[in-house]
């Protein structure tokens, strides 16, 4: 008989410089997913403006996403960072009219709905970078209505997002829903919905580099190291650990790739603003000089964005590739109990393909915020900086999932009884 699955829909909501966010917590729904229809008979699935609503016309923008949305979603998840969002004609941003719909169904059925909230640190972002009315918005919320009604969860990185959602979500089902009667029971005065964790031990990240030149370290360490008996499983260990290792420099070489193609950019972006600039400046001004070097450098960063569109995906499948080859062969490469030094060199190269992944993430914040700060010029000039912006968004989500995958397979390593550390 098939297995009945019970279909729980999340709302993700957030002001648009939280994109990566919203991409994390598209890949945690899926990484979930396998594991929570096996142990619960449950998947979830986001829902958010972007993906959930089609165009219309209304009132206003934010009342076509209601009336598409409505009261479809079981579970809400909200964001704030630096920005508050854009004013609706019923509350300060889209983000906050969203909260308190389901606040409102929350407190009218507790059972019908789940809030969870978070608040990004604005530590990552350099002050003279900060729209400080948006923060102060944020801020006051923060104040006003979340400390008063709200168990909140706060991180820095896009990487700590990852980890808390991830925890938050299985324990969500694992603890709080009724799979006989398919609702979610009442909290009692025993039970928790979300821990507030403040991460405050974490190291506060610097600036983002001037540059958006990605340096990448070639990773020369072999992990294909041949065991010493060729029985069954320690040949399925060796298929397994050449597969990674294939996959993995693959996706290395993805990355160095997309460093290329982000530093030549950057230098056609200096060239385009100089000739923008001189446009600008002259008397009078040539308003046909301008658009024509504005729609220059709008062609430049659409060619970009394509380029990334390509490369992204081929950067996060070979790494993921290259590691569910190494977890699949994990098991039987414990019972081979390899040498310690065979432990060693796969230690070393994620040790090394680690910081890596997290180096690159900074360079890409630096330059995403720089575009996201330009104003839109032209109309070729803003689809082509959209189309940027959700690129880099990709970007940065993947670097925050593979370098907590790499992690993660880091750390069972070093737990082996094997391991040297």
């Amino acid at each position: 008989m098939p297995q009945a699955i019970t279909l729980l829909s999340i709302l993700g909501s957030c002001p648009s410089d939280l994109g990566a966010e919203l991409t994390v917590l598209q890949s945690v729904v899926e990484e979930l997913n396998p594991k929570l229809r096996d142990a619960y008979s449950v998947q979830l699935r986001l829902m958010t403006a972007v993906n959930s609503v089609v165009p219309g016309i209304g009132t206003d923008p934010q009342a076509v996403v209601n009336s598409q949305i409505g009261e479809q979603y079981d579970i809400y998840i909200g964001l704030l960072g630096t920005r508050f969002g854009t004013k609706t004609p019923r509350a300060g941003s889209g983000t906050e009219e969203e909260f308190r719909e389901a606040r409102d169904r929350w407190l009218n059925s507790p059972t019908s709905v789940r809030v969870l909230f978070y608040f990004k640190a604005a530590s990552d972002v350099s002050v003279q970078d900060l729209d400080l009315e948006q923060l102060s918005r944020v801020q006051k919320f923060k104040k006003s209505t979340a400390e008063k009604e709200l168990l909140y969860a706060e991180f820095r990185t896009t990487n700590d997002f990852l980890r808390l959602v991830r925890d938050h979500l299985w324990d969500l089902v694992a603890k709080q829903w009724d799979g006989d009667k398919c609702k979610w029971r009442p909290l009692g005065a025993e039970e928790i919905e979300l821990d507030r964790i403040t991460l405050q031990e974490l190291k506060t990240p610097g600036q983002a580099a001037a540059s958006v030149g990605i340096e990448l370290a070639k990773v020369s360490a072999s992990i294909s190291v041949l065991p010493e008996e060729a029985n069954d499983d320690s040949m399925e260990v060796l298929d397994a650990i050449v597969e990674a290792e294939d996959s993995v420099q693959g996706g290395m070489v993805a990355l160095d790739r997309i460093g290329e193609i982000t530093r030549k950019q950057n230098e056609r972006f200096v060239e385009g603003g100089k000739v923008i600039k001189f446009a600008a400046a002259q008397t009078p001004p040539n308003t046909k000089a301008f658009k024509s070097a504005v729609d220059a450098a709008a062609d430049d960063l659409a060619a970009y964005a394509r380029a990334l569109r390509q490369e992204i995906p081929a950067f996060s499948s070979a790494f993921i590739s290259g590691f569910n080859a190494f977890e699949a062969g994990m098991d039987a490469w414990i019972k081979t109990k390899p040498t310690t030094e065979q432990i060693i060199k796969v230690e070393e190269t994620l040790d090394k393909v680690i910081p890596i992944l997290d180096s690159s993430r900074d360079p890409v914040l630096g330059f995403r915020d720089v575009l996201a700060r330009i104003p839109n010029l032209t109309s070729r000039f803003r689809t082509a900086n959209r189309a940027t912006l959700s690129q880099l968004d990709e970007l940065v989500a993947a670097l925050a999932v593979i370098s907590d995958r790499a992690q993660s397979i880091s750390a069972r390593l070093k737990a082996s009884p094997d391991s040297a550390n």
